[in-house]
């Protein structure tokens, strides 16, 4: 088993004077595999999986990443036990407006 801990390496910080943005809603993305899966070639890994399914239930509510958007308090959390992995994946989307 492969293990990555990447810790806080996106860490950036904006100033804003004025409200120039939009919330528009706040969506999670998850993914579950198998802890004894044999092969792992060709597989996305389920931080990927668990952000692409975020980005499907945002879709389906109406909200897709386009021009201004980005995501914002996002949050990783991986829940282990000797059968499977959970991979979570939560961030509000915001759209600047000026």
């Amino acid at each position: 088993m492969y293990e990555v801990d990447y810790g806080n390496i996106n860490q950036t910080e904006v100033v804003l004077s004025n409200a120039n943005f939009t919330n528009l809603g706040n969506f999670r993305g998850s993914v579950t595999e198998k802890r004894t899966k044999v092969s792992i070639k060709n597989m996305e890994g389920l931080i990927s999986r668990a952000k692409a399914n975020l980005l499907e239930n945002a879709k389906a509510a109406g909200v897709e990443m386009r021009g201004s958007r980005t995501f914002i308090n996002v949050s990783v959390d991986v829940m282990k036990n000797f059968r499977r992995i959970t991979v979570t994946v939560n961030a509000d989307i915001i759209e600047f407006t000026k």
